[in-house]
């Protein structure tokens, strides 16, 4: 029998009963196939194999996070501090008057790429 069958016979009693002993053992392979499955799932949710240790995350992992974290508009203002040749690290080390300065330049930089986009919708 076919689990296609055995799942058949199970929305249909009349079949059920005499499918017989078939679908009791797909039902039991599907039973223990699924708190098979369960159990690892609930094994990895609670910190993954035993007899793993969960590490710290790599410097890609964690620079991948904290991108994945920000919003649109960090991501835009990032992207626009590359395109000057300026890291997120460099930014975030300046202090209050150059960070000032560049997000002038950044503005200009965007109001630029702004105006450029719109006279391309124009033409």
């Amino acid at each position: 029998m076919s689990i296609i069958n055995a799942l058949d016979n199970t929305s249909n009693p009349g079949k059920r009963a005499s499918a017989g002993t078939e679908s009791t053992a797909v039902d039991g392979a599907f039973r223990t196939a699924f708190q098979n499955a369960t159990e690892r799932n609930n094994s990895a949710m609670a910190g993954g194999v035993a007899g793993s240790s969960v590490s710290a995350p790599s410097s890609a992992e964690q620079e991948f996070m904290d991108y994945a974290a920000m919003s649109l508009e960090e991501k835009m203002f990032y992207a626009a501090l590359a395109s000057l040749g300026i890291s997120k690290k460099d930014y975030d080390a300046m202090s209050a008057a150059e960070r000032l300065e560049i997000a002038a330049k950044v503005s200009l930089v965007m109001q630029q790429l702004t105006k450029a986009d719109n006279t391309e919708h124009v033409l």
